[in-house]
C-alpha cells in the first residue's frame, strides 16, 4: 500500500511540475490570471492580465543592463489589462509613459487616472488603489511602459509587452579577421585587420593570426533576444563551443555586431554559426526557421616538428638518399658494364663480318681484272687495276665510320671502275640540305651496289643502270640503291654472302646505335630491285 502511495505521489508531483513549466491564462476561478511582471528591484508593482484568445505567455524575462526592466512576451493575444497599486496619499507623484512599436507615443509622462479598485479598510491593502494604464488593443503589437515617482525620476520601472512573432534574423556580413602589423600614423600606432568574406561551407586554418569572426545584424525590435551561437560537432554530437546576445551597436547605421574571438574556434573540425531569436532561456531546440545559419570548417595546422624530429627525419632522409645513391651506382655500373661489353661484342662481330666482306669485293674485282685479261682488255685492265688499288687502300682501312662526301667518292670510282666492264649508266644524286660532312657506318652501301653491278648489269649491258639516292627527311637519312634488272626472290636464301652479311652488319650497328636505328627495306621484281637504308634520327 505505501509503494502504492509512494508512485501516486510522484506521479502526481510529476503532472504539477509538467503544468508549472506553461503559465496559465485563466486562473482557478476562470478569470484572466494576472502576474506581477515588474522586476525584483522595482519598488512600483506592475500586474497584467490577458484575455482568454491568448495562446501563451511568458511574463518574467530581463531586459540585459536594466535592473528595473522587464518583457513580457505574448502568443496571439487581442487585449490585456496593466495595472499598478499605488497609496492613495502617493498618487500625484507617479508618472508613465506608453509608446507602440517604438514609434507612437500614447502616453507622455501622465499621471494614473483610471482607478480600478479601491481597497477598503479591511482589506489586504489599506488605503491603496489598482491603477490602469489604459492599455486595451495590443494585436501585433510591442507596447513599452515606463513609470516612475516624482522625484525619482531615473528610477524608471520598465515594463515591455511583446505581442507578434519576432524577426527573422537577418545578417548583413560574417567577415574573418587576421592580424596584420600595425600602422602608426603620427606618434599613435593603429591596429590594422585583414578582413575576408566568410562564406558557407568556407575552410580556413587557425594561427595565431587569426583574430575572430564578426557579423552584422539588421536592427530588430529586440535585439537582445537575438543569440549568437557557435556549434563544434565533436564525435558526431552538437557541443556549444560560444553563446551570446551581447550585441554591440556601430557608429554609422546603428545595426547591431558581434565578434567571436578565435579562441572559441581553435579545435579543428566542423562548425555551424547561428543566429538565433529566441523567447526563453537558449537551447538548441529553440532554434527555428527564423535563424540564420552558416557552415565552416577549420583545418588542422600544417605539422610542426621539433629539432629532434627534424635531425632523426633528415639523418632518416640522408640514410635512404645515400643508399638508393649507392643502388642507383651499383645498378648503372652493371647497365654500363653490360651495355659495354654488348658493344665490344657488336664491335667484334662487326669487324668479324667487315672481314668477310673486304675479301668478298676483293674476290669481285679479282674476278672482273681476270675478266678483262682473259679478253685481252689490257688498257682497261691496267685502268681497272689502278681504281682497284685506290679503292682497297680505303676498304683496308680500320675506320669505322666514313663521310657521306667520301662515301659519294668510293661509290663514283667503284661504278667507274665497272664501267670497264659492262657499258652501264649510273647516277648519284645527293640532297642539297644535307651536310656533305655527316658520318655514316662504312661499308654500308658498298655490298648492296656489288650486288647490282654483279647480278642486274651483266645481262643489260649498255641498257643496265644504277641509281644511288641520299635524301633528307626530317632527322632521318635515306639511303636507296636501285636497278633495272630481272630482281630476284627476296624470301628465298642465296649462297652468296654478300646480302646476307649486309643484315647481319646492319643487325650489329643496331646493337650499338640502340637511339638511332637503321632499318633496311628491300623491293625486288622483274622491273628491277629497289634497295632502302633508313638511319633514324641521324641527323
Amino acid at each position: 500500500m505505501k509503494i502504492i502511495l509512494s508512485i501516486l505521489t510522484l506521479s502526481l508531483l510529476f503532472i504539477i511540475c509538467k503544468a508549472q513549466q506553461k503559465y496559465a491564462i485563466i486562473d482557478e476561478y476562470g478569470q484572466p490570471a494576472s502576474y506581477g511582471v515588474s522586476a525584483l528591484a522595482s519598488k512600483i508593482p506592475v500586474y497584467l492580465a490577458t484575455d482568454k484568445n491568448t495562446k501563451s505567455i511568458d511574463p518574467f524575462n530581463p531586459i540585459p543592463n536594466d535592473p528595473l526592466g522587464t518583457i513580457v512576451f505574448l502568443d496571439r493575444a487581442t487585449t490585456i489589462s496593466v495595472t499598478t497599486r499605488l497609496k492613495k496619499d502617493s498618487l500625484n507623484y507617479y508618472r508613465y509613459t506608453v509608446i507602440e512599436n517604438d514609434t507612437t507615443i500614447i502616453k507622455s509622462n501622465a499621471k494614473l487616472t483610471q482607478v480600478d479598485q479601491v481597497w477598503l479598510e479591511r482589506s489586504d491593502l489599506p488605503g491603496h488603489l489598482t491603477m490602469n494604464f489604459g492599455i486595451s488593443n495590443v494585436v501585433n503589437k510591442k507596447v513599452t511602459i515606463k513609470i516612475y515617482r516624482i522625484p525619482e525620476e531615473k528610477e524608471v520601472t520598465t515594463v515591455i509587452v511583446y505581442n507578434k512573432p519576432l524577426q527573422h534574423a537577418r545578417i548583413l556580413g560574417t567577415k574573418l579577421h587576421f592580424e596584420i602589423p600595425s600602422i602608426k600614423i603620427g606618434n599613435q600606432i593603429i591596429p590594422w585587420d585583414k578582413i575576408s568574406p566568410l562564406r558557407n561551407d568556407t575552410a580556413f586554418e587557425v594561427n595565431h593570426k587569426t583574430r575572430g569572426i564578426s557579423l552584422l545584424m539588421q536592427k530588430t525590435d529586440l535585439d537582445f533576444r537575438y543569440h549568437v551561437v557557435l556549434i563544434n560537432k565533436i564525435n558526431g554530437k552538437d557541443n556549444i563551443a560560444y553563446l551570446s546576445n551581447n550585441w554591440r551597436y556601430n557608429n554609422y547605421d546603428g545595426n547591431p555586431g558581434n565578434f567571436i574571438p578565435s579562441s572559441y574556434f581553435m579545435t579543428p573540425g566542423a562548425y555551424k554559426l547561428i543566429v538565433a531569436p529566441v523567447i526563453s532561456d537558449f537551447n538548441l531546440k529553440t532554434i527555428d526557421d527564423k535563424s540564420f545559419k552558416i557552415s565552416f570548417t577549420v583545418l588542422p595546422p600544417p605539422r610542426t616538428y621539433s629539432l629532434q624530429e627534424m635531425i632523426t627525419g633528415l639523418f632518416g632522409l640522408i640514410l635512404i638518399a645515400a643508399i638508393t645513391i649507392c643502388l642507383i651506382r651499383e645498378n648503372n655500373s652493371k647497365k654500363l658494364s653490360l651495355a659495354k661489353n654488348q658493344a665490344e661484342t657488336a664491335n667484334t662481330e662487326l669487324l668479324n663480318v667487315r672481314s668477310r666482306l673486304n675479301p668478298h669485293f676483293v674476290f669481285n674485282a679479282l674476278g672482273g681484272i681476270q675478266n678483262l685479261i682473259n679478253k685481252n682488255e689490257i688498257e682497261p685492265a691496267n685502268e681497272y687495276l689502278s681504281k682497284f688499288a685506290r679503292l682497297t687502300r680505303h676498304i683496308l682501312n680500320d675506320e669505322t665510320k666514313i663521310s657521306i662526301k667520301d662515301e659519294i667518292d668510293l661509290l663514283e670510282d667503284y661504278l667507274s671502275m665497272e664501267q670497264l666492264r659492262f657499258p652501264f649508266k649510273y647516277e648519284i644524286h645527293s640532297d642539297p640540305e644535307l651536310n656533305s660532312y655527316t658520318e655514316i657506318p662504312s661499308m654500308l652501301i658498298q655490298p648492296f651496289v656489288e650486288n647490282a653491278v654483279k647480278h642486274a648489269i651483266p645481262l643489260l649491258k649498255e641498257k643496265g643502270k644504277i641509281t644511288i639516292n641520299f635524301n633528307k627527311e626530317g632527322q632521318n637519312l635515306i639511303i636507296t640503291i636501285a636497278d633495272n634488272g630481272s630482281g630476284f626472290n627476296t624470301i628465298e636464301e642465296y649462297a652468296g654472302l654478300g646480302l646476307k652479311l649486309s643484315k647481319k652488319r646492319i643487325s650489329l650497328l643496331n646493337d650499338i646505335y640502340k637511339e638511332c636505328p637503321i632499318s633496311l627495306d628491300i623491293d625486288s621484281g622483274r622491273s628491277g630491285t629497289n634497295i632502302k637504308i633508313t638511319l633514324s634520327q641521324w641527323l
